[in-house]
C-alpha cells in the first residue's frame, strides 16, 4: 500500500531530474533540499551544499542585496505573505555575480500555523554585467525543457507536481500514475504556479508562449 510519504518521495525524485533549478527548505530542521542545477549553473559542486541549511546559500548573496533578500524571507516566516519573491546577485564559483530570480511558496505549515516547508524555483538571469530580460529567460527555460524531452509522454509541474492533461488542464499526480509510470516524464511549470510564483509577469509569459506555439503550427 502506498502512503502519502511514498507519493511525496516519488515526486521528490521527479524534481531532482527537473531542468528547473528547484529548492525546498525544511525550516524546522534548517535543511535545504535541491536538484543539482541550482548550484551547478553557478559552477559549484552539489556536494558542497548537501545536508546544509539556508545560510550555506545566503552567504553567497551580494552584500548590497543581502538585507532585502532576508526581509523577503522574513515576510514569509512572519505570515505576511505565502509568496517569497526576490531578485538578487549571487556569487559564482568563478567569483562573478549572477542575477537570480528566486520564487517560492509555503507548501506545509506546522501545528501553530507557521510556515514549515517552502518550495521554490530559481532562474539565472545572467552575469551582473548583463542586462537580462526576465520574461525571455522564463520562456527559454520552459521551451528548452519541453524540446529536450519530446520522447516523454507526461509533463509534470516542477513546483506543485500536477500533470499536464491538455493545453488548458493540469491534474494532480494520482496514485495510479505513481504505480504505473516509472519514466516518460518531462517537466514544466503549470499556469497556476506561474501566476503564483511570477504574478507580475505570468500573463505576459503565457501570451508569448501562445504566440510561439501558433508560429510553430
Amino acid at each position: 500500500m502506498h502512503t502519502q510519504q511514498n507519493r511525496d518521495e516519488y515526486f521528490r525524485k521527479l524534481l531532482f531530474d527537473s531542468p528547473f533549478a528547484w529548492w525546498e527548505w525544511n525550516i524546522t530542521e534548517d535543511r535545504v533540499t535541491f536538484n543539482d542545477c541550482k548550484v551547478t549553473m553557478l559552477g559549484y559542486d552539489p556536494s558542497e551544499f548537501r545536508g546544509k541549511g539556508y545560510g550555506a546559500f545566503t552567504r553567497l548573496i551580494h552584500p548590497d542585496d543581502f538585507q532585502r533578500t532576508m526581509d523577503a524571507m522574513k515576510n514569509v516566516l512572519r505570515n505576511s505573505t505565502d509568496l517569497y519573491q526576490v531578485d538578487y546577485r549571487i556569487l559564482s564559483a568563478s567569483s562573478q555575480y549572477h542575477w537570480y530570480m528566486d520564487r517560492g511558496t509555503v507548501i506545509e505549515r506546522n501545528a501553530s500555523g507557521n510556515p514549515a516547508i517552502l518550495r521554490g524555483i530559481v532562474i539565472d538571469l545572467g552575469k551582473e554585467s548583463e542586462s537580462g530580460a526576465s520574461i525571455d529567460k522564463i520562456i527559454q527555460l520552459i521551451e528548452s525543457s519541453s524540446s529536450n524531452n519530446k520522447s516523454f509522454i507526461l509533463t509534470v509541474c516542477s513546483n506543485c507536481g500536477k500533470v499536464k492533461k491538455s493545453e488548458t488542464e493540469w491534474i494532480s499526480l494520482t496514485q495510479q500514475l505513481i504505480e504505473n509510470v516509472s519514466n516518460g516524464i518531462s517537466h514544466g511549470i503549470c499556469p497556476s504556479c506561474l501566476y503564483e510564483l511570477y504574478p507580475e509577469m505570468a500573463k505576459s509569459v503565457l501570451s508569448r508562449l501562445e504566440q510561439v506555439k501558433q508560429q510553430g503550427n
